[in-house]
């Protein structure tokens, strides 16, 4: 096997052939949210942590120092502008400076409804923000050229699942949804899913924590799995109490997938392929705590490693002909994932394998074999371009 020092090594020394030269600096941007209570640790009424704090940023620091072989080579050294705000016009504020102050490129660090709005606000700048940890579909249909996005979509995430079913020829579901919106958005993603692969829904149900008497049906896992058979159970519950306590509950002895069971996200720790261990290994090392790596991890290093690698192979000191190299279809970079990836044209989508694990094994990968696409099987997953429209 390649030590990675010398693949490393390697590319650097084609980089610095393939550019005559570049800036001796470059910030890149980074806008996270005070407070998110996205990456709250998860605590359970019973004062169990379910999950760690997370902090995307870390990722972001990762690859600054991963790709810091490329960039020295090419006589680049690039840092991170880090700064963490309040609310949209903070964050507004935040990218118009940056964008005064020469920076390219700003990674957005946001819920989907800040993304939204600091993109719109800001889509006459010459800045390009990338959206590393919103799903929202909508985003992806916003169609703004200065916005990308490295975290896997909604769309994306419920194909994976969906593809994994067929393949799996598991093909009668009993869905499971919580009250959050979180949940009823990756409900009605995995149902649209579902429906466009002829998957059968047997039902939506709808699952409640409560413990007045009057909610029984709706929070005993017997009372609310029977009365219908199904192959398999998916479960929307971000918040993840309910599904936590659901396996070997249920009224008939299936699988979960979805928030528990088997789960389907941008990366996992447990990735053991393509150097994923590696990367794994050096995140959790340089992280705060030791805390595993998670998707929102994964595609917040990815956006810096893809600007990185732009720099040094647009063969151009030009910042916009570096942002255009970044979107054209000549830009691969290596996620450990055993694909080249790049951006899609329609909706600057970062095409991407979507692993479905286990919390503490792979399990597979979709794209499946049986899922074929006319140009890049990637395609498969998520919004392709026939179908893509804009808002």
């Amino acid at each position: 096997m390649t030590k990675p020092w010398i693949f490393a090594l390697g590319l650097a020394f084609s980089l610095v052939l393939a550019l005559p030269g570049a800036a001796a600096e470059a910030k890149i941007g980074y806008v996270g949210l005070k407070d998110d209570v996205r990456y709250h640790p998860v605590i359970a009424y019973t004062r169990i942590q379910i999950s760690p704090e997370k902090k995307p940023v870390e990722g972001a620091r990762l690859a600054i120092g991963d790709m810091k072989v490329v960039t020295d080579t090419i006589g680049l050294t690039l840092s991170l502008d880090e700064q963490m705000v309040t609310d949209i016009a903070s964050a507004t504020a935040s990218v118009q400076a940056m964008a005064a102050a020469g920076e390219r490129f700003a990674l957005l660090d946001l819920p989907g409804d800040m993304v939204e709005q600091v993109a719109v606000a800001t889509k006459d700048l010459p800045i390009t923000l990338i959206n590393t940890t919103a799903p929202d579909d909508r985003l992806r249909a916003l169609c703004l050229p200065n916005l990308m996005h490295t975290g896997a979509s909604d769309r994306m995430v419920a194909d994976a699942y969906v593809q994994f079913l067929r393949h799996s020829n598991w093909t009668k579901i009993l869905m499971l949804v919580g009250q959050e919106p979180r949940d009823i958005a990756l409900a009605d993603a995995f149902q649209a899913a579902a429906k466009r692969f002829s998957l059968n829904i047997v039902d939506r149900r709808t699952f409640s924590m409560s413990t007045d008497a009057n909610n029984r049906e709706s929070n005993n896992p017997k009372l609310l799995t029977g009365r219908t058979d199904y192959d398999v159970i998916y479960i929307a519950d971000t918040l993840g109490d309910y599904a936590r306590r659901l396996p070997y509950r249920t009224q008939l002895a299936r699988p979960l997938i979805g928030s528990e069971g088997l789960l389907a996200a941008e990366w996992h720790w447990s990735l053991d392929k393509d150097s994923a261990t590696q990367v794994t290994l050096r995140f959790q090392r340089a992280a705060e705590g030791g805390r595993e790596m998670s998707g929102q991890d994964w595609s917040t290093w990815i956006a810096v490693k893809s600007i990185a690698t732009a720099y040094a192979k647009a063969r151009s000191e030009d910042p916009a002909a570096i942002d255009a190299f970044l979107k054209s279809s000549r830009f691969r970079v290596d996620g450990s994932k055993g694909y080249k990836l790049n951006f899609r044209a329609w909706d600057l989508q970062m095409r991407m394998p979507i692993p479905l694990t286990t919390h503490n094994a792979p399990i597979d990968e979709a794209p499946f074999p049986e899922f074929l696409h006319q140009t890049n099987v990637l395609d498969t997953l998520g919004v392709d371009e026939p179908e893509h429209k804009c808002l």
